[in-house]
C-alpha cells in the first residue's frame, strides 16, 4: 500500500464497509475490530493514515480532537 491508497482500499483494509463520519468515529471503529493488544502492520498503518487525512481535508479539518 503505497502512498497513493484508493480510499475504499484503505476502508477494506481497516475492516470497515463505510465512511466513518469523523476522526473520533474512525478512531472508535477501528478500536473496535483491531486489538490493542496486537501490533499493526504496515499496511494497516498506511490505510489508518490515509482515511484520517481524507477526513482531515474534509469539512472537519478546523475542528480540534478533544482532549
Amino acid at each position: 500500500m503505497g502512498t497513493s491508497t484508493d480510499f475504499p482500499e484503505a476502508l477494506a483494509v481497516l475492516g470497515l464497509r463505510t465512511t466513518p463520519t469523523n476522526r473520533q468515529d474512525l478512531a472508535r471503529r477501528v478500536a473496535a475490530r483491531h486489538p490493542a493488544s496486537q501490533p499493526w502492520s504496515a499496511v494497516q498503518t498506511a490505510a489508518y493514515r490515509r482515511v484520517w487525512e481524507e477526513l482531515e481535508s474534509g469539512c472537519e479539518a478546523d475542528v480540534p480532537l478533544a482532549a
